[in-house]
């Protein structure tokens, strides 16, 4: 389903996107829990500051705050929120690879990206859109991403990937984690992931979706769904979320 994404966000309906190296949402606060992302994500207050809830047993009062992969937190804000989760090789990875925990951006950085978002899903396409320096991705793991992006049963295995890119399988693992952000399986978890939306979006049931992005069940796609963003797919869909794939 695709539709008007800024007239929407505007007027107030919870949108996710998918593009090719970005996906993101904007909206409510829908109540997540403490959860871990499988790539890095951007959260973004549009109506005021959020709270930020870590492992750490600290709560951070922020505007904006980076999360690299494989982090738990979650944030609690009464307004609405930003997320954007960003492909490996994107200027966000790049500007912020440097984070070993949550932060929240430099303020000009901050301004810059909530002016986006509060234009909708338009003004991030734009934003991100701008010619910027991409992180210095590998070739061959660039190669592989793309290739998992694309279709997610391909490389089902590191050790093809590895001998794709021409790499011991150890080597290619810690190659592609110093590159991506994060692991070989957590990246592969979520393309499943993209399909499963681009499933929903083509009006498909959460059985058809969980039997195409290679899910054992729907329980298992339930659970690994819920793991990585911190509530339910049903209630997801409860909350009349518009899908904008492309």
């Amino acid at each position: 389903m695709t539709g008007p994404a800024l007239s929407q966000t505007c007027a107030g309906t919870p949108v996710l996107w998918m593009r090719a190296r970005h996906a993101g949402y904007i909206g409510p606060d829908l109540g997540v829990g403490l959860h871990a992302t499988s790539i890095a994500c951007l959260g973004l207050a549009l109506d005021g500051p959020f709270a930020v809830d870590t492992t750490r047993d600290e709560t951070i009062s922020t505007s904006s705050i980076y999360v690299p992969a494989r982090v738990r937190h979650r944030i609690v804000s009464q307004g609405r929120i930003a997320l954007l989760f960003a492909e490996p090789g994107s200027a966000v990875i790049a500007a912020m690879r440097s984070a070993d925990g949550p932060r929240a951006l430099a303020p000009d950085d901050e301004a810059v990206f909530i002016a986006a978002a509060r234009a909708g899903v338009t003004g991030v396409e734009h934003l991100m859109s701008e010619p910027k320096p991409l992180s210095a991705i590998d070739p061959r793991i660039d190669a592989i991403v793309c290739d998992i992006r694309d279709d997610p049963t391909a490389h089902i295995r590191a050790e093809y990937a590895a001998d794709a890119a021409g790499m011991s399988e150890t080597h290619f693992l810690r190659t592609f984690a110093a590159h991506t952000g994060t692991t070989f399986r957590r990246y592969r978890q979520w393309a499943r992931l993209r399909m499963v939306f681009a499933s929903l979006a083509a009006g498909h049931d959460l059985t058809r979706c969980a039997a195409d992005a290679g899910f054992a069940s729907p329980s298992h796609l339930s659970e690994t769904f819920r793991r990585t963003f911190g509530l339910s797919l049903t209630k997801v869909l409860r909350a009349s979320v518009t899908f904008d794939i492309r």
